[in-house]
């Protein structure tokens, strides 16, 4: 009998012949996320835990047979995060458990893949919130991986990215013993998860944006919020196309409007045309459109210190930029004035802007940059473009970004990529120029959004890493997980031997 059907007679030991399965129509299933860029890709074995006890008995058995492992929460990634080919992959949407949602010390304890959906419901009914609402790819993602992959979402101008909220995880690490600790303040056996630093150096650190590679997060800690009870929404159309003009207006309402602002976006202007194209419903007058969108979203727990607000963000952009409506372009969208906050409202924002043109390979490029920074490195991604038009797919559109998404710092996020047909033919073709414009963003200082395989890949063969941070993090990852099993292939890491400066590319530019 081969080793996998020995593992998986013991596996289903533990989880029952319900939760585990090694059928071909689910395997199938499983064999990708939302990233048709990548080929179909079959675990062996798919299996669904309850608990962390048998997360770690899972683990345990991974390392007896040696069989490498992948957790997965909801799967709605764009960059190759959590699929396997071989092996076993861990489904965590059954561990969906709020534990404790602390309203007195402000913090909750919760399963890692209980998804946002569930968790901002039961937070909004109590008057809180965790600040960041989830990611752009929907209420079905779970806490486990918006942990894992960093992530921004609505919220983040002014709560910034989900690992800024988090006070602590509990992990199973991929030893052979599949040992269970917890980090922050959890760390300490007396005490309850309310804080982070102090108890220890900050190991929960590790295990944020790692992609998988160093443990399998089974619990989080969050920090809670009061929900600001007046929320306005307002949008200003730049006077001119002008990135340089971006950076002074979103430096002067970072300064001087401070925790008012919720969340800033900025609409590139090819991508406002773009979408009065799409529009369905035009108005018969088509808009003068000159420049890109501000949409800006203001919170306050007292009306009079709302409209301080509004007179400060009316006042710094009021040279610059005119009040806009989407409806000089949809007739179908609200006004701003009619606008009402709810989670429904900050899902469908988001898909408006990433779902373009959803019926094709997505090659996100989506990174972080200096606010200063934007009009050079969007004329640098003009450039590259150019220069390697004849290598992007057939037909493929690119974007330096379909949005800017302000950080509570000076960054943003510019979410961009380009597309290619969801055809064999393509699929390399797409994933060669997607790494050489990895390595392009990388070498001109961009940190990027979530790594995956696909842009993990590409920081090591962009020659990002010195040589010292290398083996560091090849030490760290042996020191949890010596047999080299959990989430292979991530960061060009195939072997404790393998030498990752091998895949280093020279692109010549």
């Amino acid at each position: 009998m081969s080793k996998v059907k020995n593992a998986y007679k013991e596996m289903e030991s533990i989880v029952g012949s319900k939760y585990i399965t090694d059928k071909d129509f689910m395997k199938a299933a499983y064999s990708r996320n939302v990233d048709p860029a990548f080929p179909d890709r079959w675990a062996d074995v798919i299996i669904l835990p309850e608990t962390t006890q048998e997360v770690s008995e899972i683990v345990k058995i991974a390392n007896k047979y040696k069989i490498h492992m992948v957790p997965r929460g909801g799967g709605a990634d764009l960059v190759g995060g959590s699929v396997s080919e071989g092996g076993i992959l861990i489904d965590l949407t059954r561990m969906n458990k709020i534990i404790e949602i602390n309203e007195s010390d402000f913090y909750c304890e919760i399963e890692c893949g209980v998804t946002w959906g569930t968790l901002l419901s039961e937070l909004q009914a109590k008057g809180l919130t965790t600040g960041i609402i989830g990611p752009g790819s929907g209420y079905s993602a779970t806490i486990g991986g918006g942990l894992s992959n960093s992530t921004a979402g609505f919220g983040s101008t002014k709560y910034g990215l989900v690992p800024d909220i988090c006070l602590g995880v509990e992990v199973v690490l991929p030893n052979p013993q599949g040992t269970i600790i917890r980090t922050g303040s959890a760390a300490n056996k007396y005490a309850t998860p309310f804080c982070r630093y102090g108890v220890a150096p900050d190991f929960t650190g590790l295990f944020m944006g790692d992609v998988g590679t160093l443990g399998i997060k089974t619990k989080a800690f969050l920090r809670l919020f009061p929900n600001a009870p007046i929320r306005i929404f307002r949008n200003y159309m730049l006077q001119k196309d002008d990135y340089n003009t971006v950076f002074k207006l979103m430096h002067k309402l970072r300064k001087e409007v401070s925790d008012g602002l919720q969340d800033l976006y900025v609409v590139p202007l090819a991508v406002v045309r773009l979408l009065s194209t799409l529009a369905k419903n035009r108005p018969p007058k088509k808009a003068r459109l000159r420049g890109p969108v501000f949409s800006i979203f203001l919170e306050a727990f007292d009306e009079r210190i709302m409209d301080v607000y509004l007179e400060k963000v009316d006042e710094i952009l009021k040279n610059d930029s005119r009040p806009f409506e989407w409806q000089e372009i949809d007739l179908d969208e609200e006004l701003s004035k009619d606008w009402d906050y709810n989670l429904k409202f900050s899902y469908t924002y988001f898909n408006k802007f990433i779902s373009l043109a959803p019926p094709k390979i997505s090659c996100v490029t989506c990174h972080k940059i200096p606010i200063s920074a934007i009009s050079e490195k969007e004329q640098s991604s003009i450039q590259f473009d150019n220069e390697h038009k004849s290598e992007f797919p057939h037909q493929s559109f690119s974007l330096f970004a379909r949005s800017l998404h302000l950080l509570p710092n000076g960054n943003c996020v510019a979410a961009g990529g380009f597309n290619a047909e969801n055809v064999e033919d393509q699929r390399q073709i797409a994933m060669d120029i997607w790494h050489k414009k990895l390595r392009y963003q990388v070498k001109y200082g961009a940190v990027h959004y979530w790594l995956g395989e696909s842009i993990s890949q590409s920081i090591v063969e962009a020659d990002a890493y010195t040589p010292e941070f290398s083996q560091f993090f090849k030490n760290i990852k042996k020191t949890v997980d010596p047999n080299f099993l959990l989430s292979p292939h991530k960061f060009h890491m195939y072997s404790y031997e393998d030498d990752i400066t091998t895949h280093i590319i020279k692109d010549g530019n």
